[in-house]
C-alpha cells in the first residue's frame, strides 16, 4: 500500500513564502545600497559618576569623552582602524580644564523694577 497524499498550497502558506522572499530581496538590496559608514556624533548618556559623549575630531573621525566626576578626569576614545580597536587618544585631568567664564552682567537685560 501507497500512500499518496496531495499537498496544496493554501493561501496563508503562499502569502508566508512570498513575504520571505521580499524580506530576503530588501535586506540584500539594503546591503549593497549603504555604503556609507554609520555615524553617532552627538550622542550622550550618564550613569552615576560617569558620562559619555561623543564628538567629531575631524570631517571622517569621531571619538567618545568618558568623563569620571568622582576621578575628576576625562578620557578621549578613538577607534583605531588598522587594529579594529578602541584606543586611549588623551587623559585630561579635570582641574586642568579651563574654567568658564563669568556671564558679562553689563549685558544683560534689565528689569522694570531695576534701579
Amino acid at each position: 500500500m501507497s500512500d499518496t497524499r496531495e499537498t496544496s498550497l493554501d493561501g496563508k502558506t503562499f502569502a508566508i513564502g512570498v513575504l520571505s522572499v521580499t524580506a530576503c530581496i530588501l535586506f540584500v538590496g539594503l546591503m549593497l545600497i549603504n555604503t556609507q559608514p554609520a555615524q553617532a556624533f552627538g550622542q550622550s548618556d550618564k550613569a552615576g559618576d560617569y558620562k559619555m559623549l561623543t564628538m567629531q575630531l575631524g570631517s571622517s573621525r569621531e571619538c567618545i569623552v568618558v568623563v569620571d566626576a568622582a576621578a575628576k578626569q576625562a578620557i578621549i576614545y578613538g577607534f583605531n582602524n588598522s587594529q579594529d580597536r578602541l584606543d586611549i587618544l588623551s587623559m585630561i585631568p579635570m582641574d586642568q580644564m579651563p574654567k568658564p567664564r563669568d556671564p558679562d552682567v553689563s549685558n544683560q537685560p534689565r528689569g522694570r523694577n531695576r534701579r
